[in-house]
C-alpha cells in the first residue's frame, strides 16, 4: 500500500524492465545521477547488483542513501485532502502517460527512456494490492503504512473506506501487463512469483510471524465445533486457569517447582476455617510465586458459576443437579461446596477427612461438577483447534504447531468401592452434561441397580444404610464419552472422556508384572483422579490403590493411533503427574492415606491436608464397665510389627486368658488384619483350641453356625475379622 501510493504521489523511479516486467524502485548503482539509464535485464545485473535486487527489491536500497545526497528527498507528513488530491492528478497523468506508451509500445528501447516516468506495475506491486483486499490484513498493512508515511493516527483513520476502494483501484491486473519480449525469454527469466519473492521487504515478513496480527481474526471467526458456540465473549477476557495451567508452554518456574518436590522443598502454612475446620497447605517453594501462594486462605463466596470459569451447559443445569443439597434462590452452593470448589478449581491436591454420611453428597456433586467442567473445556479446546487447522489447511496456510492433547483421551478418573455410588455420580454427570440423548442407559441401569432379592436389612444403623444400600459389588469398570448432544456409557476406554472404575475392576485390567494381557496406556494422560469413599478401600485392599498410583502418567507402550504433533510437551517429557490433580475424600486419616499424600500428590499448585478436629473419645460412655487394658508392643521396625503382634498374642495374651475360666470359655477375639486372622486360625487348628472362625470370605449360614455355638458355649473362641463386621454388621 505504502509503495503503491508513494510511487503514484511523487513520480519516483524510472522506467526499467526486468525479464519483460516493469519492477518499481530500480535505480543505477548511483543514486545520485540525474540522467536517464538504459533499460536492464535481469540477466545483465553482476552478482552483487543481483543480491541487492533479492535483498532489498532496488540495486541500491533507499535506506543507504545519505541525507547530504543531492537526489535525496525526506518524507514528508501530509493531510489525507492534499494527499487524494495528489492521487488524483497523479492518476490522471498516468492515465495520459499509459495511452501514450500503448501507442509506442512498439518504438525502440531509446523512445522508451525518453518518455514520462510512468511505469507498469511490479509483480511485488501485484501481491501487495491482492493482501490489502483482504479485509483480515487491513489493520497491520495500514500501521505499515502509517509507520513509512510518517501519517498521524488520526488523520489517517478519516475517509478509511474511500481509501481502500481508491487504493484497489490503483492496482492493475493481470491481463494489463504486457507480454514479455522474446529475446528476453530465453535469457534469465524471473517469473511473477519469483519476482515477487525477490522483491518482499525481509524487514516486514520478519515483523509480520513476530506480531502474528491475524490470529485473533481466525480464532474470532471460528466455530467451536462440538461446543457451546453460544458462548459470551466475554469470557475471552477472564483469566482462566485451566488455558494457563494446561497449555503447552509452561512457565519458567515449572521446573524449578519440580525440582522443590522432589526434594521435598515446601512453604507450609497452617490455617483454621471454619468450615473446612484444620487445614495444612504445602506449596513447592518458588520465588517467583511466593505472593500468590499467601492467598490460598482466601475462599470467597461464589455466586455465579460463569464468574469462575465453569462452562455454560453445567452452569445452566447446576441448580437442577444439586438441588437436593441446596435449595432454589439459596445460593449456588452451599457452604462447604463453595470452599471445596474454590481449591477444586484452583487445581490443587486435596486430602478432605471430615467426609460424613451427612455431607456426602455435597461433596460429590463439588467434584463431579468440577470433573465435568475439566473434561468440557479440554473437549472444546480441541475441537476449535481441529476446526482452525482444518481451516488453514483448506486455505493453505501454515498456522505452526497445536499441541493441546495427551497420549490418550481419558482425562478423569473416578475410584469408587460399589456399583451403588456410581449410580449416584452418573445421575449428576448426566444431569449436569445438558444432554438429550444417553446411550446404554437401560443397560447402565439393569447392571448398577440393586435387585430384589439382595435388598437390604431396613433396622441397620443409618451409616450402614447408606454404605450398603443397593448394589455393593466391588468389581465394575465404565468408561463415559461425552459429544455435543449425547452422552455415551460403556465407551471403549480410549475413546473415552471419563473413566468409573473400582479398585479391583481397575487392577484386573491393568494386570501384574509377568501377565501376558496388560493395558494400562489409557492412564497415561489422566489430568484429575478423584478417590471417593477411600476409608472403604481399607476395607477391600489397599495394595489395588498403591498399584494404580505406580501406573499413572507412565509413557505408553503404543501410539494408539494419537498425533505425536499435537501432545503436549510435559506430556513427552515425562511431566504430567505434576500437574494430575488428586482428589481424595474419606472419613477419616490413617497411614496409608498419609504415605499416599507424601508419595504420589506431586501437584505443582501445591496440596492441602484437611483434617478432623479432636473430639472427645466416646469410649467413657460404655454402659457396662468392661474393663480394658492396652499394651503397646515396641518392634524396631514397620516391616516388623505383624510378626511381633503376633508373636506378643501367642506368648503372651493368649497364655492370660487360658489362666482365666470365663475368658477361656467365652472369649472373642476381634482381628483386623485378613492375614493376620489365618495366622492366629492356623495356630488354633494345630494347638486343637476349641474356636469358630468368622470372616468376610465365610457363607451366611457359616456364620450363623458359628455364632450359634459360640453363642450357647459350645466353643470357647471366636475369631471374628474387622471386614465381616464391616461388611456384614
Amino acid at each position: 500500500m505504502a509503495k503503491d501510493r508513494s510511487a503514484i504521489s511523487k513520480n519516483m523511479g524510472s522506467k526499467k524492465r526486468v525479464s519483460g516486467t516493469h519492477v518499481s524502485g530500480l535505480s543505477t548503482a548511483k543514486a545520485s545521477s540525474k540522467r536517464k539509464e538504459a533499460p536492464m535485464k535481469y540477466g545483465q545485473l553482476s552478482r552483487r547488483q543481483k543480491q541487492d535486487f533479492e535483498d532489498y527489491g532496488e540495486l541500491v536500497p533507499r535506506d543507504f542513501i545519505d541525507d547530504d545526497e543531492e537526489n535525496y528527498k525526506r518524507r514528508r507528513v501530509v493531510s489525507e485532502a492534499d494527499l487524494d488530491r495528489e492521487i488524483d492528478e497523479a492518476r490522471r497523468e498516468a492515465a495520459a502517460q499509459f495511452a501514450s506508451d500503448e501507442e509506442g509500445e512498439q518504438g525502440s528501447d531509446e523512445d522508451e527512456d525518453e518518455g514520462e516516468d510512468w511505469k507498469k506495475p511490479s509483480a511485488y506491486s501485484l501481491l501487495m494490492g491482492s493482501l490489502k483486499k483482504n479485509s483480515k490484513h487491513r489493520d497491520f498493512y495500514e500501521k505499515i503504512y502509517r509507520e513509512q508515511e510518517g501519517i498521524e493516527d488520526e488523520v489517517f483513520a478519516t475517509n478509511e473506506e474511500d481509501e481502500d476502494r481508491d487504493l484497489t483501484e490503483e492496482v492493475p491486473s493481470d491481463e494489463e501487463e504486457g507480454e514479455m519480449e522474446e529475446d528476453e525469454k530465453v535469457e534469465s527469466v524471473v517469473d511473477d512469483d519469483e519476482v515477487a519473492e525477490l522483491s518482499r521487504n525481509p524487514e516486514d515478513a520478519e515483523d509480520a510471524d513476530a506480531a502474528d496480527p491475524f490470529e485473533e481474526d481466525d480464532e474470532e471467526e471460528i466455530v467451536y465445533v462440538g461446543s457451546d458456540a453460544e458462548e459470551d465473549e466475554d469470557e475471552n477476557n477472564i483469566a482462566d486457569l485451566f488455558e494457563t495451567r494446561y497449555c503447552d508452554d509452561q512457565p519458567v518456574t515449572f521446573d524449578e517447582r519440580i525440582s522443590s518436590i522432589e526434594q521435598k522443598k515446601y512453604t507450609t502454612q497452617v490455617f483454621e476455617d471454619e468450615v473446612l475446620t484444620d487445614v495444612v497447605a504445602m506449596i513447592p517453594s518458588s520465588t517467583a510465586t511466593a505472593a500468590a501462594d499467601k492467598k490460598i486462605s482466601d475462599m470467597p463466596i461464589i455466586n455465579n458459576l460463569a464468574d469462575v470459569r465453569v462452562k455454560k451447559r453445567p452452569v445452566e443445569n447446576w441448580p437442577k443437579a444439586n438441588k437436593d443439597v441446596v435449595k432454589k434462590g439459596k445460593g449456588t452452593f452451599s457452604p462447604l461446596q463453595n470452599c471445596l470448589f474454590n481449591q477444586l478449581n484452583n487445581y490443587r491436591d486435596i486430602v478432605y477427612c471430615n467426609r460424613s454420611m451427612h455431607n456426602a453428597k455435597e461433596i460429590r456433586n463439588a467434584y463431579v461438577l468440577h470433573a465435568v467442567n475439566h473434561v468440557m473445556k479440554t473437549r472444546d479446546r480441541i475441537m476449535k483447534n481441529n476446526a482452525k487447522l482444518a481451516k488453514a489447511q483448506k486455505e493453505g496456510q501454515d498456522i505452526g504447531e497445536t499441541r493441546d492433547q495427551g497420549f490418550t483421551r481419558p482425562k478423569v478418573l473416578i475410584l469408587l468401592p460399589f456399583r451403588n455410588t456410581v449410580l449416584d455420580v452418573v445421575d449428576t454427570i448426566i444431569k449436569l452434561s445438558g444432554t438429550v440423548k444417553q446411550d446404554n442407559i437401560n443397560r447402565f441401569l439393569e447392571q448398577f441397580n440393586l435387585r430384589e432379592d439382595e435388598a437390604i436389612d431396613p433396622t441397620k444403623p443409618a451409616d450402614f444404610l447408606q454404605n450398603f444400600q443397593g448394589n455393593i459389588d466391588d468389581h465394575f469398570r465404565l468408561g463415559i464419552k461425552f459429544s455435543k448432544k449425547s452422552l455415551k456409557l460403556y465407551a471403549d476406554f480410549y475413546n473415552s472422556d471419563i473413566l468409573i472404575c473400582s479398585p479391583l475392576g481397575l487392577r484386573t485390567l491393568i494386570g501384574a508384572e509377568g501377565d501376558k494381557k496388560r493395558d494400562f496406556d489409557f492412564l497415561s494422560s489422566i489430568e484429575v483422579l478423584i478417590l471417593d469413599q477411600t476409608n472403604h478401600f481399607l476395607m477391600q485392599n489397599w495394595e489395588h490403590i498403591e498399584h494404580i498410583f505406580q501406573h499413572l502418567n507412565l509413557i505408553p507402550k503404543d501410539s494408539h493411533g494419537c498425533d505425536i504433533s499435537r501432545i503436549k510437551s510435559w506430556y513427552l517429557d515425562g511431566k504430567a503427574k505434576y500437574l494430575r490433580q488428586t482428589l481424595l475424600f474419606s472419613d477419616f486419616l490413617t497411614p496409608e492415606i498419609n504415605a499416599s499424600y507424601n508419595k504420589h500428590f506431586k501437584n505443582i499448585a501445591g496440596k492441602l491436608k484437611i483434617k478432623q478436629k479432636v473430639e472427645d473419645g466416646s469410649i467413657v460412655d460404655v454402659i457396662p464397665q468392661v474393663q480394658q487394658s492396652f499394651t503397646r508392643i515396641d518392634v524396631s521396625t514397620l516391616a516388623a510389627v505383624n510378626d511381633a503382634r503376633y508373636k506378643h498374642f501367642i506368648e503372651k495374651t493368649l497364655p492370660t486368658l487360658r489362666k482365666s475360666a470365663i475368658m477361656q470359655s467365652h472369649t472373642l477375639i476381634f482381628i483386623p488384619s485378613y492375614f493376620d486372622f489365618v495366622r492366629v486360625r492356623n495356630y488354633f487348628e494345630d494347638n486343637k483350641y476349641s474356636y469358630e472362625p468368622c470372616s468376610e470370605y465365610a457363607s451366611g449360614s457359616q456364620i450363623t453356625r458359628s455364632r450359634s455355638k459360640f453363642f450357647h458355649g459350645r466353643s470357647d473362641f471366636l475369631l471374628y475379622t474387622e471386614r465381616l463386621h464391616f461388611f456384614r454388621r
